[in-house]
């Protein structure tokens, strides 16, 4: 009678024991699978492209790149966004004083877009900026600015943040040093957002060789080596 009363104070106890302690369901935090902006493939229809601060004063400071090859990038990215029929956004801190005004080639080479003049550093955080790329209603954000790492970095941080694919184009980007490429890139992959080059941008949006507009996008990237492939298929023209 003695085991019987023991027994089944043991069974009691464990019963306690066990319903004292949370089931692992009720404890271990839900994962939810978060998108992998990597896999998703850039399109003109869900694309704009956000230019930001390639000012003259900042330009000719940039060192981890040569001047001539950032604004040829810059400018080549723009013109096949436009050919596209992605919206282009420019921006530029305080144009009129501290960084001067945006590059010539690139205001030239898309004349009807507006300058979006602000004295914020991070793009995003402008009501003007922001309202202008929410007005698009696309959620594809390239971004490329100087300096790489604040710049381009922030708004595209800021950007994913709030639930965008924001992507960062290297080539149209640039920065003083390299310590400062590093970081900036070691900021922007550890937060997963994607960097990429401006003619892989283009062409990922272009998406067919075949497309009425290949031609046109391709002459845009002015890519020497297709230029020059080009000039030994055709040798009257140069």
């Amino acid at each position: 009678m003695k085991f019987h009363s023991l027994f089944a104070a043991s069974l009691l106890g464990i019963s306690c024991l066990f319903s004292a302690v949370p089931s692992m369901a009720e404890t271990a935090p839900l994962k939810v699978q978060q998108p992998n902006s990597y896999l998703n493939m850039l399109s003109r229809d869900d694309a704009v492209l956000l230019l930001v601060d390639h000012q003259v004063g900042l330009i000719s400071g940039v060192r981890d790149t040569t001047v001539g090859e950032l604004k040829h990038n810059v400018v080549s990215l723009a013109k096949a966004a436009h050919t596209l029929g992605v919206p282009v956004i420019i921006t530029a801190t305080m144009p009129n004083g501290m960084w001067g005004q945006t590059m010539p080639e690139l205001t030239q080479a898309l004349p009807n877009v507006k300058v979006i003049e602000r004295t914020v550093i991070n793009a995003w955080d402008d009501p003007k900026v922001r309202e202008a790329i929410e007005k698009t209603g696309r959620k594809q954000l390239i971004i490329a600015g100087v300096s790489l790492e604040i710049c381009a970095s922030f708004p595209a941080l800021s950007a994913k943040a709030a639930g965008y694919d924001s992507r960062v184009v290297l080539d149209a980007s640039g920065t003083f040093n390299q310590a400062k490429r590093t970081t900036g890139l070691q900021r922007l992959l550890g937060a997963g957002v994607p960097v990429t080059d401006y003619a892989t941008a283009a062409v990922e949006m272009l998406g067919s060789n075949a497309d009425p507009k290949a031609h046109a996008v391709y002459s845009d990237l002015d890519m020497p080596f297709a230029t020059l492939v080009s000039q030994m298929q055709n040798p009257s023209k140069k």
